[in-house]
């Protein structure tokens, strides 16, 4: 087992990536445990599509506002405190207020906080990565999605507790429950990591200075991103995957149980399959695939994802086995796209730079993104197949851009940058 390079690189971490890492599962086992369910449980307290839909644009918008101030921020305050601060009231706040939700107001408010999970996205990414040499950067984002994909196996626990008491009064105590751990985990990663050496850096050169000051530079670091054709790469892939995983993880759940008429419990069992397929690529597929570098693997898994969409457009009624296939080959796609996507981004990035460019990244993304939230909700008041047919227009687009990349991608390859 020792000689699998996944648990390699493991063993091979140190200091703040090593205790990102190994104090994941407090945060991504209860997210996995209640994520099947929100849309299910938004309906179950009578909120519509199009609702559920500007509820994803409000937590958009906020993310694009958080992603504006996040650099900032986070090169002020350090990696550390801006992490620990912005993950307490992105994470164990809105958990609260979903937990005693009881209309649409309840979670408008909680996605202006969970929004703000935009800084502590940057912050902690940061004390994730620049540690890390380059040429480890794909392994320890196979690492961190892996450990993503086996939390899963916790999933049956909300099955069960969907089962005995419904979705509503289940997804109450789930919020409790990912509150408690979440907090814990906070608290633990702020005690034990310490600042990075660049973070360190930044707030020496940030000392006195007003975030207003300090974001004076950002028009020369939004002309650094518009005249880099390696970072327009990267935002225009971050802005389609970002709509694409915000419509499909907003309206799966209504989609398999309101219209294929899948029993609700379902919901929890369907991660575990993809899970267990992404971590069985992710370890023994991953590590071949390395020499090949991003072209030609991010092609492969976004045909094989376009597949995926197809299918599960036109399942129909009831048929379980119609589903579970389209969510295998999704997650075959995505142990083929994702983590280079991630360590692509992360590559293109100026280290000494890197919070900053980052935020102002994620305000170009997640601005573009703000009104697909509704748009599909709009979609799927009309026909709840309709967001997936939007998916595969944007899978498309994907494939057509990575093509049109060939020689930078190449060239990555060639420089040994993966």
């Amino acid at each position: 087992m020792s000689k699998i390079p996944i648990i390699q690189t493991l063993k091979e971490l140190e200091g703040n990536p090593r205790l990102c890492i190994i104090t994941e599962p407090l945060w991504i086992i209860p997210f996995n445990l209640y994520t099947p369910f929100v849309s299910v449980y938004m309906a179950a307290l009578f909120m519509t599509d199009r609702q559920i839909g500007l509820v994803a644009s409000v937590f958009m918008l906020f993310r694009a506002l958080a992603a504006f101030f996040g650099g900032a921020i986070t090169d002020k305050l350090g990696r550390k405190l801006t992490t620990f601060i912005f993950d307490m009231l992105s994470w164990s706040v809105p958990c609260l207020l979903w937990a005693f939700s009881q209309n649409f107001w309840w979670f408008i408010v909680a996605a202006s906080f969970n929004g703000l999970m935009q800084i502590t996205d940057n912050s902690w990414t940061c004390l994730l990565v620049e540690d890390v040499k380059k040429g480890s950067m794909v392994k320890v984002y196979s690492l961190l999605h892996m450990i993503g994909q086996l939390a899963v196996i916790f999933a049956p626990l909300a099955a069960l507790l969907v089962g005995k008491l419904t979705v509503e009064p289940a997804m109450r105590i789930l919020y409790m429950i990912t509150f408690v751990s979440m907090t814990v985990k906070f608290v633990i990663l702020y005690i034990y990591c310490d600042e990075t050496e660049v973070g360190r850096t930044r707030m020496r050169e940030t000392a006195g200075m007003s975030l207003w000051k300090i974001m004076s530079g950002y028009g020369e670091i939004f002309k650094r991103i518009f005249s880099s054709r390696a970072m327009i790469l990267a935002l225009l892939l971050t802005t389609i995957f970002n709509i694409i995983w915000m419509v499909s993880g907003s309206f799966f759940g209504l989609y398999v149980t309101g219209t294929l008429r899948i029993p609700e419990h379902f919901l929890a069992y369907f991660p575990i399959l993809r899970s267990l397929v992404i971590a069985f690529f992710l370890i023994f597929v991953q590590p071949k695939l390395e020499r090949f570098g991003f072209r030609y693997p991010m092609l492969i898994g976004l045909f094989v994802y376009l597949i995926s969409i197809s299918i599960l457009i036109f399942t129909p009624i009831e048929a379980l086995y119609v589903l579970v296939l389209s969510i295998f080959l999704d997650a075959v796609a995505f142990s083929l796209v994702v983590p280079r996507n991630d360590s692509l981004t992360q590559l293109l990035i100026d280290p000494a730079e890197r919070a900053r460019i980052r935020g102002l990244m994620m305000v170009v993304v997640l601005g573009i993104t703000i009104p697909f939230g509704y748009f599909a909700g709009w979609l799927s008041d009309m026909d709840r197949r309709f967001p997936f047919v939007l998916c595969a227009f944007f899978i498309v687009l994907l494939v057509g851009i990575i093509a049109a990349s060939k020689k930078r991608l190449e060239a990555m390859r060639k420089a040994n940058e993966v």
